[in-house]
């Protein structure tokens, strides 16, 4: 991960994985300062779990994207930390990347949409079928002076905007290719693709070559030849038991 002072401005910290202690001590990883902020103030890991924050027993509450967070926030690459003055963007290590050809997905476009994750409308989709327009112009973040759109076709799931004023995954950018998760923030608007059938064909893709099957060894005819055997010796036997039943009466 990486994480931006973005208020006040100074150089982003490369951090990997983490985890990273951020709080007033000098020997934080990222060092704040102001009021209200203790030595060890938060910490952030990426585990199985994604990325994760922990806020330290009696520190002040974080507010992520402008939600406070007591003791713990599953976080995206994107998302906006506020503690006191101090404003931190959480980013993925490297931009994302640009389109250059790619998996077609148009077949999976009906299970593609964006998730609102603030304001109002927090939790509504928005559907990618198969382009989505937004900005300028849209139904959608109209107050914006810029346009962008996101779809999925032969080149695969596309971000596409007129300015580089948007985010993906905390980095500006006028042409990203997206993945299931990534966070797109368009002035106050945050959204996070979700697209399940691309999550469903990554899985499938990962996993490993079915095993060839193997030819059956000889004693396995061997043992398949006895049961039809048995098999013949008891429909004889059968047969005789009735012939015996049916003389007898």
């Amino acid at each position: 991960m990486r994480v931006v002072c973005v208020q006040p401005a100074r150089d982003p910290v490369l951090c990997g994985d983490g985890p990273v202690d951020i709080g007033s001590a000098p020997d934080a990883a990222v060092v704040l300062a102001g009021t209200g902020v203790a030595q060890r103030h938060l910490t952030l890991v990426a585990d199985a779990r994604g990325l994760v924050l922990k806020v330290e027993p009696h520190a002040q509450h974080v507010h992520v994207n402008a939600r406070a967070v007591r003791e713990q926030a599953l976080l995206r690459y994107g998302d906006v930390l506020t503690l006191g003055g101090n404003r931190l963007l959480i980013t993925s290590d490297v931009p994302p990347l640009a389109p250059s050809g790619g998996q077609a997905v148009s077949g999976a476009a009906d299970q593609v949409a964006l998730r609102f994750t603030s304001g109002a409308d927090s939790g509504r989709l928005l559907a990618v079928a198969p382009v989505l327009h937004l900005g300028a112009g849209t139904r959608h973040c109209g107050d914006l002076d810029y346009g962008c759109r996101v779809s999925a076709g032969a080149d695969g799931l596309l971000f596409e905007a007129d300015t580089a004023a948007p985010c993906v995954n905390g980095w500006h950018c006028t042409r990203a290719r997206l993945a299931p998760g990534d966070q797109i923030v368009l002035g106050q608007q945050h959204f996070v693709v979700e697209a399940p059938g691309l999550e469903y064909a990554a899985h499938v893709a990962a996993l490993p070559p079915a095993a060839a099957a193997e030819p059956a060894a000889a004693g396995d005819e061997t043992a398949a030849t006895e049961i039809w055997w048995l098999i013949a010796a008891a429909a004889v036997l059968a047969a005789v038991i009735a012939l015996f039943l049916y003389f007898r009466w």
